[in-house]
């Protein structure tokens, strides 16, 4: 990430839950029943940037809002904040933010799983009301956070009624999969965080080459079941809040659920347009 303004910034399919029984349940929502989720596509310009963090600032709570910055996908970044490397990345992010109304801002970054385990590190994020999760390589992520002190507290934020939001591969690590031709064949590459549990987020979709994201996604979930796909174009963001998805930006956002369509997207959203997400 050179400069702030330029940086790629960087839910489980509603099917009825089971008894033991075998008799079926009221259905559950794959979209956030509290709080909010906001994705982005990757490649967003100075404009839809700026969009971007305000209203991730806005619905956190305003300037007074604790947001909690995480860059750990940069694979330039050092192993923790401070050491030798490029200490100037998270402190570009940290200023961005606050040039733009937030003034409780901190970067939370390490690449060491028992440092991500404790409370020292991770305990920041229950005073939170905000978390961002910034481009670069979403495996990055995983390695350092799946399955820890973390991940938890990133679901836990969302369900108290926070907001998260992630860019390009910080928009994967919300999604429970990560479906990529790398390797192939097409499929899933790594399990994800799951703050939208049952949900594969695909951003730069309509920057594939040689082939469709949309179809590739589809062929997937056609052979499994109970996971949906969000396909969100470069210089676009989705908005997921109160049983609703909204877009903003230029491009479009997909969602894909074979139970729906079985051959092409049930939804597809332009910037300004939203839809109710409950059947």
């Amino acid at each position: 990430m050179r400069v702030a303004r330029t940086i790629l910034f960087a839910v489980q399919l509603v099917a009825p839950a089971w008894t033991s029984s075998g008799a079926a349940q009221s259905p559950i929502p794959w979209w956030p029943t509290a709080g909010t989720v906001l994705l982005a596509g990757g490649g967003l310009d100075s404009t839809q940037a700026d969009d971007f963090a305000k209203r991730l600032i806005a619905l956190a709570g305003g300037p007074d809002a604790l947001i909690v910055i995480i860059p750990t996908a940069d694979p330039n970044l050092p192993p923790r904040v401070g050491s030798r490397g490029r200490p100037s990345e998270p402190e570009e992010l940290r200023r961005y933010f606050e040039s733009l109304g937030a003034r409780h801002v901190i970067v939370l970054h390490t690449r060491d799983r028992k440092t991500a385990n404790t409370e020292a590190f991770a305990g920041v994020l229950r005073s939170a009301t905000a978390a961002f999760l910034s481009g670069g390589q979403s495996l990055l992520l995983e390695a350092a956070y799946r399955g820890t002190l973390v991940e938890r507290e990133l679901r836990a934020l969302l369900a108290r009624g926070g907001v998260i939001g992630g860019d390009s591969a910080g928009a994967i690590a919300i999604g429970c999969l990560w479906l990529t031709w790398l390797p192939g064949p097409f499929g899933k590459r790594s399990d994800e965080f799951c703050v939208l549990p049952g949900v594969a987020v695909s951003p730069h979709a309509n920057r594939a080459r040689g082939f469709v994201v949309d179809d590739e996604v589809l062929k997937y979930l056609r052979t499994h079941a109970g996971i949906i796909g969000i396909d969100i174009d470069e210089n676009t963001m989705v908005e997921l809040r109160r049983g609703q998805a909204e877009v903003f930006g230029n491009g479009t956002a997909r969602f894909l659920d074979p139970a729906k369509d079985p051959r092409e997207p049930y939804l597809r959203l332009a910037s300004g347009e939203r839809h109710p997400l409950a059947p």
